[in-house]
């Protein structure tokens, strides 16, 4: 990747790492499918807004139209409700574990959908020590341990896999401003949730406080909306495979807002977990070991 991938990588992670506490907040008084479809159609009409506003031209393709719906349903209306809902089962440590199975999933879909993301030794390296890094972050706060059996964990696992689809699946839309995408495909997500508005009870505005409103809308504008056009941006730039690496820089910037705004202690096996996770993102990016290996080959030569 490039230093600008990383670059939103790093911005994209720190939004997104905000993401799971804003969810706790609003589920003390939302259900699950309100979080999400508040979130969605907020963040849809604020994507379409901007487009007009910024002047990006919306296809007229109808076609189009449904294949970008059909990635806002892949990619955010099931995996958002599945993470919201195991997230009143589960804690944030658990959630971020297996959030971070996303790299892993998107791998071996791109190895056999895509030609230019195979999976490769230093990939499957990188990956796997970003995860152990995230497994020695999080662990000594877990104290029922993992059961992947369980229907939370399960759902959480599901979201990913949702993500990992949803990022091949992006692939097609390079040539379409990220703004444009995530804008129709937030509005497409939105459509397919509607109709659980039969099913749901609404919640009493008038009776919600203030905070939940606050977090119900930096999720849409911030954690959704903003987000969404960095992701699509890092997937037309460096690949779905690189994009999905958010998920291993997402538990560090959750840790660190920890420890410099809510003032939790910074423990010694989570500077180890984030030196693991930075070492698999150096593996992955390949550039250190490159140089490495052109400064051995100087000095044989010589």
């Amino acid at each position: 990747m490039q230093n600008k991938d990383w670059f939103w990588l790093i911005i994209l992670s720190i939004i997104w790492g905000s993401a799971f506490m804003f969810i706790k907040i609003a589920l003390r008084e939302l259900s699950p499918f309100m979080i999400v479809f508040g979130r969605l159609v907020a963040s849809a009409v604020i994507m379409l807004l901007a487009c007009r506003v910024a002047g990006a031209q919306l296809p007229s393709e109808r076609k189009l139209w449904l294949s970008l719906g059909f990635l806002g349903v892949v990619n955010t209306a099931l995996p958002f409700f599945l993470v919201a809902w195991a997230q009143q089962h589960i804690d944030t440590a658990t959630a971020s574990i297996l959030n971070a199975t996303s790299p892993v999933f998107v791998m071996i879909l791109a190895h056999f959908f895509t030609a230019d993301e195979k999976l490769t030794m230093r990939k499957i390296a990188g990956v796997s020590l970003g995860i152990a890094g995230i497994v020695v972050m999080v662990l000594p706060s877990i104290t029922n341990g993992i059961v992947l059996a369980g229907m939370a964990q399960a759902a959480m696992l599901g979201a990913t896999f949702n993500y990992a689809v949803g990022g091949i699946y992006a692939r097609r839309f390079k040539s379409l401003h990220p703004m444009v995408v995530s804008g129709i495909s937030l509005l497409g997500a939105s459509i397919f949730l509607s109709p659980g508005l039969l099913y749901f009870d609404l919640p009493q505005l008038a009776s919600l406080h203030l905070k939940t409103f606050m977090a119900v809308a930096v999720l849409a504008a911030f954690c959704t909306g903003a987000a969404f056009i960095i992701y699509y941006r890092v997937i037309a730039s460096a690949g779905a495979t690189n994009a999905l690496l958010v998920t291993l820089l997402i538990p560090v910037s959750a840790l660190l807002f920890g420890v410099f705004l809510m003032g939790e202690q910074l423990k010694i096996y989570d500077v180890f977990g984030m030196l693991l996770i930075f070492s698999g993102l150096l593996i992955i990016d390949g550039r250190i070991l490159l140089s490495f290996r052109r400064k051995q080959a100087v000095m044989v030569g010589a």
